[in-house]
């Protein structure tokens, strides 16, 4: 109990924006909608939200360990093209030739386990550089899919006509619920007083595939977020 007591703890939040995007095999075919036939890359930066709160024990001045609850916005973006099934308002979906841009919004509750290993950047101490890293174990809240384009497809009348699509999909049973991942990144604390302000720079890489059909895509998330927050620190 002493020593558990004799631990230097803080408590803290964070909040910021998250580039993410998707890595590995091309666009698997179920971003678009179960029966659909696309190509193409979910490779390029989509912008979310990352925030939450965290803490931290120091077991000396220059080590201690990070656990965090986050919530991230993680996802992708890219041009696709291919077959899908295109539903109009008000009358019967059908398929179409699709040519735009796919989105993928996949929210995640995650906690981070991070070794921090704190110096001081100023000879009177108020500004300390922090180094961490270490596993991440995510689990997926939200897989929806988004696709913004035009397609050519046959009406009513059985004429073809380009209609302009923008619609979406849940895609969660496609999606694994568990992520595992590895986090490094490195921040700065500046000591206002009662509480120290904190910009932070962080990389996160995932290490399993969130593909859950049986295509067995290898395709990993891949995350660089920028956070500000706070941390009060409890104890000498």
């Amino acid at each position: 109990g002493n020593a558990f007591a004799e631990l230097r703890w803080e408590l803290g939040a964070k909040g910021g924006v998250n580039w993410g995007m998707l890595t590995g095999d091309q666009l698997s075919l179920w971003l678009g909608g179960e029966d659909s036939q696309l190509a193409g890359s979910v490779g390029d930066n989509k912008l979310g939200f990352n925030g939450g709160l965290f803490a931290t024990a120091f077991f000396t001045p220059f080590f201690g360990l990070q656990v965090e609850a986050m919530y991230i916005q993680k996802g992708g973006q890219g041009a696709a093209e291919g077959m899908i099934i295109y539903y109009p308002d008000n009358d019967n979906p059908r398929p179409g030739e699709f040519e735009g841009t796919i989105y993928a919004y996949f929210d995640y509750v995650e906690f981070p386990v991070l070794a921090v290993f704190n110096f001081d950047a100023t000879d009177d101490s108020n500004v300390r550089l922090r180094g961490f890293a270490g596993p991440v174990f995510a689990f997926n809240v939200r897989a929806d899919a988004r696709l913004e384009g035009t397609a050519y497809v046959q009406g009513q009348d059985t004429n073809y006509r380009t209609e302009t699509v923008d619609q979406s999909e849940e895609v969660g049973a496609y999606v694994k619920a568990f992520e595992f991942g590895m986090m490094f990144g490195g921040a700065a604390y500046w000591d206002i007083g009662a509480v120290d302000l904190i910009f932070e720079g962080r990389w996160e890489m995932g290490l399993t595939t969130l593909d859950n059909t049986t295509l067995y895509r290898d395709i990993k998330t891949s995350n660089v977020s920028i956070l500000f927050g706070f941390a009060y620190p409890l104890g000498g």
